[in-house]
C-alpha cells in the first residue's frame, strides 16, 4: 500500500481514479496470462500426444552396410623374372 499511497500524489490523481486505472491494468493482465495458459496446456498435451504415438510405433531395425571382406591376396614372389 505505500507505493500506491507515494504513487497518487505524483499522478494527480484522486484515489478513486487510481485504482479504476489499476483494476483495468489487471483485467487485461488477465486476459494476457489465460491465453498464456491456454498456449502451455495445447504445447503440454501435444508433447504427451505425441510421447503415446511414439510409444507404439514398431522399433527402428538400424542396417549398418560394410564393406565386403577382401579375397585374400597371393604372396607376390620378387624373386623370379
Amino acid at each position: 500500500m505505500r507505493f500506491a499511497r507515494n504513487l497518487i500524489p505524483r499522478l494527480g490523481l484522486p484515489n478513486r481514479e487510481f485504482w479504476r486505472r489499476a483494476d483495468k491494468i489487471a483485467g487485461d493482465l488477465n486476459v494476457l496470462l489465460v491465453v498464456l495458459v491456454v498456449g502451455l496446456a495445447t504445447l503440454d498435451f501435444t508433447f504427451l500426444l505425441t510421447q503415446k504415438i511414439v510409444d507404439r510405433l514398431p522399433p527402428v531395425t538400424r542396417m549398418v552396410q560394410e564393406e565386403a571382406p577382401l579375397a585374400p591376396q597371393l604372396p607376390v614372389n620378387r624373386t623370379q623374372r
